[in-house]
């Protein structure tokens, strides 16, 4: 399998996890180099049954449900924001797994969208800040 990037998180299993769950349905914004002004909304689904990824809200009790290993799907979307519209500029998709390595977590990310902008080190940082 492919891997665009591979960290360590120097926090416990749970509270990379509760993280990811906290980020989920909300937005950062933030202005790009060129000056523009961009929303980035966060979207976090988790591997069901290796078959298929819902929603992280979709399930209660999530955190009491998984242990050592999970894997989520992180989307993206990324719009342009101006004084008279909104304009989307990109819908990035990873896939992110999380294993338990002590007191540590090893983290896996995977940028399954082929569009331009965000890439895994985004996510790092995301996440990195959150924590």
């Amino acid at each position: 399998m492919r891997t665009d990037l591979v960290f360590t998180m120097p926090r416990p299993f749970i509270d990379v996890v509760s993280t990811i769950l906290a980020l989920h349905g909300t937005h950062e914004a933030g202005r790009t180099p060129d000056g523009e002004m961009v929303r980035i909304d966060f979207g976090a689904a988790v591997a069901e049954r290796k078959t298929s990824f819902v929603a992280v809200d979709s399930i209660p009790d999530l955190l009491n449900t998984i242990t050592e290993v999970v894997d989520f799907q992180i989307e993206l979307k990324e719009t342009t924001i101006m004084s008279d519209r909104r304009v989307p500029r990109s819908k990035n998709v990873f896939l992110l797994r999380i294993a338990e390595s002590g007191m540590a977590c090893e983290c896996t990310v995977v940028k399954t969208s082929t569009i331009a902008g965000l890439d895994a080190l985004d996510l790092k940082a995301l996440i990195g800040g959150a924590v």
